[in-house]
């Protein structure tokens, strides 16, 4: 009997010396319901600042600054912004995105000044020449996009003809690739020859370009290759040929030497 209860009193002391402390227990309860007390004042904290800013940076100022050709309220329907909005919930890449699809606008930029204005900086495409479609002229830029259509063709700039009304597709190039690429030798040529003033270029045979001076000589200018050089060399003869253009064509399609056609 006295082994038997000896056994017994060991084992309820090694049950109660692995049975975990009550109080340890109580301890962990309580840390854990402050710590989830504290999450639910700081998200409600935090959603009070955030009604709060939303209130306080409403957009009451919307500025444009390097539009010419478009009007400043056309862009700033454009983009999206309105006044009485959130700064803070301004979607600045997406406003800008949707001013770069303009034809007119080359790249913008929508940054919010806090408390509550919206400054779009655009820059608008320069033009490079005149393209001649049917009646009415489209301005292109040095990249040969189609941006803005008119009545009259730009001044001091060249016209271009040859292509069809199916090519011209605003805010893009020309479709005919054969076409966009002769124009773009031509203007990237014509910018490093910027005294030139050439009156008309005609595409209508890329391979075979036909250029119009201001006093009305015809110029065969053959395909894009060397056109830099071409327009260089022209430029250097002007001075000395005769001074009416009439009666003679030039032909510069070697690209290195100069030819008087008499007609």
């Amino acid at each position: 009997m006295s082994s038997r209860s000896g056994r017994n009193s060991r084992l309820r002391l090694v049950q109660a010396e692995k049975a975990p402390p009550r109080p340890r227990r109580r301890r962990r309860l309580k840390r854990t319901f402050f710590f989830f007390l504290l999450l639910l004042a700081a998200a409600g904290l935090a959603l009070l600042l955030y009604k709060g800013l939303e209130t306080f940076c409403r957009v009451e100022q919307i500025t444009v600054s390097g539009a010419q050709r478009l009007g400043e309220e056309a862009i700033i329907d454009c983009c999206g912004v309105k006044k009485g909005t959130s700064l803070l919930l301004l979607r600045r890449r997406q406003a800008e995105q949707r001013l770069e699809q303009l034809p007119e606008i080359y790249s913008a930029a929508v940054t919010g000044a806090f408390p509550n204005r919206v400054q779009i900086r655009v820059q608008e495409r320069e033009p490079a020449a005149s393209l001649l479609d049917r009646s009415s002229f489209w301005l292109l830029d040095r990249e040969g996009v189609i941006f803005a259509e008119q009545a009259l063709p730009a001044e001091n700039l060249p016209v271009i003809t040859g292509a069809s009304s199916e090519e011209i597709v605003p805010g893009k190039a020309l479709t005919n690739g054969a076409r966009h690429e002769a124009l773009l030798a031509f203007l990237e040529a014509l910018s490093e020859n910027r005294l030139l003033a050439p009156a008309e270029l005609n595409l209508e045979h890329p391979t075979d370009l036909l250029l119009y001076t201001a006093d009305g000589r015809k110029v065969f200018l053959g395909d894009r290759e060397k056109m830099v050089q071409k327009l260089a060399l022209l430029w250097e003869s002007m001075p000395h040929l005769p001074e009416n253009g009439s009666g003679s064509s030039l032909d510069l399609r070697a690209g290195d030497r100069l030819v008087i056609i008499a007609e």
